[in-house]
């Protein structure tokens, strides 16, 4: 039971909705359609590659910090040989997608500071000797992968708002010259 609430923990809400908003990012940044079979079908190539990356960091065959600078590098690649999508934008949407998590993780961790004080969040945070603990430093970080998914999907939407009125002012002007 444990093992299966670090799964559902640590990749379902963890990995997969991370990996799904850099796809989202990616494809506002290309401006592309999300309700596409092209988005759902990167989105589980970026989830795929977090948990296989991110499995290897946590066995031991990857350092800590050189696991996230592989898991964008391999996003990247993604994006330009399998989306085709140009190379600045996606090196762009994955350096955003950082700075977005960052944020997140930030806002999330602050927010956890207020509500647990400095000392049990760093305990929580620290704790990641058995099972139990890793379960909690998960939970930890669900918040950060949701409030980061919202911002890339609230951006997705105020763009597709802006290109849309930007394309419907360019056809009155091209039929009331």
């Amino acid at each position: 039971m444990k093992l299966f609430l670090l799964i559902l923990a640590d990749v379902l809400l963890g990995y997969v909705p991370q990996a799904a908003g850099c796809a989202i990012c990616l494809f506002t940044i290309a401006r592309q359609k999300l309700n596409s079979r092209k988005y759902w079908i990167t989105a589980g190539i970026f989830s795929a590659i977090a948990l296989i990356i991110r499995t290897a960091y946590n066995i031991g065959l990857i350092d800590f910090g050189f696991h996230t600078v592989i898991i964008w590098s391999i996003f990247i690649l993604v994006a330009i040989f399998y989306n085709r999508f140009p190379a600045m934008q996606s090196i762009c949407s994955i350096l955003l997608s950082g700075i977005l998590i960052a944020f997140s993780e930030i806002i999330t961790a602050v927010t956890l500071i207020l509500i647990y004080g400095n000392e049990n969040f760093t305990a929580m945070m620290n704790n990641t000797q058995d099972i139990d603990g890793k379960i909690v430093k998960a939970v930890c970080g669900i918040p950060a992968n949701i409030l980061f998914v919202i911002i890339v999907l609230i951006i997705y939407v105020i763009k597709s708002i802006l290109r849309k009125r930007k394309a419907q002012a360019s056809e009155n002007a091209s039929v009331n010259p």
